[in-house]
Parts: C-alpha cells; structure tokens; sequence
C-alpha cells in the first residue's frame, strides 16, 4: 500500500505508531458517533474530533484532500477526492476515515506531500536546502511524526525551511490521557516514533 505512493513502510508504521498506543475503542466509538451526527450535517464547525486507530481528524482529511487535488498527482495515481463542502462528500470521508485502509491511503498521501513540500528546491527550481528525503532517517522519521501529530498545517508549506519543524520537534505535547490536566505526563512525539523505528529495523 504505502510503497506505491514512494513511502517506506517503516517511516509510515513508526509515524502513526504513538497514535496506535492512544487509542481506545470504547472512546473512539463515543467520538465516532459525534462526528457523524455533527460533521456530517455541519461540517468541522460542528464536529471535528480524531477517529480510528490513526487518530485523523475530519478537517486533516478535508485538508489533505484539497491539497491532493491541487497537486497535479491525483491523474498519477488515479486516486480522486470530491472536495465540495456538502453532505454527501463529508459522508463518504467519515466513512473513510473509519476504514483502516483508507486511513493508510490519507497517511500515505500526508507523506506524500510533506516530502514534496519539504523538497531540496523552491518553485522555481532553485536549491534551497538538502530536502527531507536527503536527512538521516531518523531524522526523517522523527520531522515527519511531528508534522502527523501537529496536524495537516504542514502540508502545502511553500518548499519552506525545516527548522520550524526541527524546533516543534523537541516539544512534549503527546499524551495518552483521556481527559489531560495540568499534571498530565507528556511526551515527544517524534522521540516515540523514532524508537519504533529502531525496534523493527534495527536501524
């Protein structure tokens, strides 16, 4: 799946592998149900709470949709999204994103474009920094699960500079609390992901 859209499967799983420690059933049905009966009639106004084990949110996939079709890549690999802010494009994406296939596609299109937009050049064709792909790995894996876990804002950065997302990189802000309070335990992100990298590669 994730091999033919040129991402490598270990950066994927360790990406979204923090958000696989999160997930509760019994909370994803609760919020599951919110979405649509909310989203679906009103839109990210109404609803916007992450669902399924890949914790998306209905405004990321909106995001990452439009940003696809934008992109010129959607004839390339034949995968079309109806952008139209309705009901039945909102249904069909909550249907989406309760299917864990299609929640690889969304991860898998997120990377896609993160690696596009962090490229070595600007638009003009100009080298402007040694892009995403050309870092050590883990420092790939680690910039891309702190883009993942801070939303779809990453996405369509202008070919902008890494070191905003180096910064974020170093933040705790991941917990594994229901209802997070002042004394909740936070974590890195990245620091998570990048550990799972190493478990299953050895790298």
């Amino acid at each position: 799946m994730w091999e033919q859209f040129g991402v490598q499967p270990e950066v994927a799983e360790s990406v979204i592998f923090p958000e696989l420690i999160r997930y509760s059933i019994f909370q994803d049905k609760m919020e599951t149900g919110a979405v649509k009966s909310l989203y679906v009639t009103k839109g990210t106004g109404g609803c916007d709470f992450s669902i399924g084990r890949f914790q998306m949110k209905p405004s990321f996939a909106e995001t990452l949709e439009k940003r696809w079709m934008r992109s010129g890549l959607a004839r390339q690999y034949n995968l079309y999204f109806d952008t139209k802010d309705n009901e039945t494009a909102r249904r069909i994406r909550i249907s989406r994103l309760e299917d864990e296939e299609w929640q690889c596609v969304y991860l898998a299109v997120f990377l896609k474009m993160l690696y596009l937009d962090y490229g070595s050049f600007d638009k003009n064709g100009e080298h402007t920094q040694d892009g995403l792909d050309t870092l050590p790995i883990r420092e790939q894996v680690r910039l891309t699960a702190t883009a993942y876990n801070r939303g779809c804002r990453w996405v369509n950065a202008g070919y902008g500079p890494l070191e905003e997302l180096r910064e974020r990189s170093r933040e705790k802000q991941f917990h594994t609390a229901i209802i997070p309070n002042k004394n909740t335990k936070r974590y890195v992100y990245g620091d998570i992901a990048v550990r799972h990298f190493r478990e299953i590669t050895g790298k």
